[in-house]
């Protein structure tokens, strides 16, 4: 399911060496197959697939319709472009560090402890052993989370060791500069990112949203079913 939708999305991106992400990541890795949590949303064979094709839907849709894309600038205050590939990967891909992330065969899927450590960072990583990712594309998939990710990876006592500070890094050398201290906080955070590129909280917002609205699709499957196998 959507397996065809999402590879020949992907292929139209134009991108060097995505040929070779879909067959070995996604094809291989099992991506079409992995359901998208363990006992919620999606969880069934190809919910990750869904989950990620409709996330990437809806963002093409808003981002459309609000008028977000601009060459030149991401609709914020840096001059990062976006474009609709941009979209495409991001959405398509935000959630590839759920490859064999659970166990089983239904639901209750069960959670693989084997499975290397992070989220979103661990996207980008697994992305960036076959493409090259734009610097729009890294934090719109560092910050889908959103808020939901901020004590993700805090250490206790640290939270600037975080995957999702709240603000970012910056140097306490009083001979740094304002500008400097700005450039080297630039990506770093989600209230930064978000500041400076809008499309990083609507691709939070749109993730949201369609994890909702499979939410309610599901509870709603699960009510008609049982009339369906008396009638």
């Amino acid at each position: 399911m959507y397996e065809k939708e999402i590879t020949e999305m992907l292929k139209a991106t134009g991108r060097d060496g995505m040929d070779k992400l879909i067959e070995e990541l996604l094809v291989k890795g099992g991506f079409f197959d992995a359901p998208a949590s363990t006992k919620y949303h999606g969880c069934y064979a190809g919910g990750l697939a869904k989950h990620s094709f409709r996330v990437c839907e809806m963002l093409l849709e808003h981002v459309g319709s609000m008028g977000l894309y601009r060459p030149d600038t991401s609709a914020g205050k840096k001059p990062l472009p976006l474009m609709e590939e941009t979209v495409v990967v991001a959405a398509l891909l935000h959630d590839v560090c759920k490859i064999g992330a659970y166990l089983g065969t239904e639901k209750p899927y069960r959670w693989n402890k084997k499975q290397p450590k992070g989220h979103a960072l661990l996207s980008v990583a697994r992305i960036e052993k076959y493409i090259e990712l734009t610097d729009l594309e890294k934090l719109m998939i560092t910050y889908h989370m959103g808020v939901y990710g901020l004590n993700e990876f805090y250490e206790e006592g640290d939270w600037q060791s975080g995957e999702y500070p709240l603000r970012g890094d910056h140097s306490h050398d009083e001979e740094t500069t304002k500008e400097e201290s700005q450039a080297a906080r630039y990506g770093k955070s989600l209230a930064n990112a978000w500041y400076h590129n809008p499309i990083c909280k609507v691709i939070y917002f749109v993730d949201e949203i369609e994890t909702l609205q499979a939410k309610r699709e599901e509870q709603d499957e699960a009510i008609v079913e049982p009339g369906r196998q008396s009638a």
